[in-house]
């Protein structure tokens, strides 16, 4: 499946685009207060042929993955960032004694037991 749709209460329909998707060819427009949307998508672009995104979609949110991204780039992405509500993934090597439930998160809630790794994010 390459998106969703999800049926707001406001008007209009959310659609999630697949986690392997590239904004590569996206133009963007807009700003402030009236959001920002999808100006143009170029033709034959990694966008155009991996995301069903449509020109006048507006951006609610976005989701960087850090695989395959370099030190530097996750950094400028962080530091950029810092003045905006954002959501983390983490994961996690508990300490062996650690043995009282994770702080609690709107995320998921861990109860921390074994000396396993765990990811901290949603799915």
């Amino acid at each position: 499946m390459f998106w969703q749709d999800v049926h707001s209460p406001e008007s209009g329909v959310i659609v999630k685009t697949a986690k392997d998707g590239c904004a590569e060819g996206l133009i963007y427009g807009g700003g402030g207060k009236e959001g920002i949307f999808i100006k143009e998508v170029v033709p034959e672009s990694p966008a155009s042929k991996s995301l069903k995104l449509k020109q006048g979609d507006q951006l609610l949110s976005a989701t960087v993955y850090f695989d395959n991204v370099s030190y530097e780039d996750a950094i400028q992405i962080l530091e950029h960032a810092q003045a905006y509500k954002v959501k983390l993934c983490l994961k996690r090597t508990p300490d062996i004694t650690e043995i009282e439930p994770a702080i609690e998160s709107d995320i998921i809630p861990v109860t921390i037991l074994k000396l396993f790794p765990h990811t901290l994010c949603d799915m």
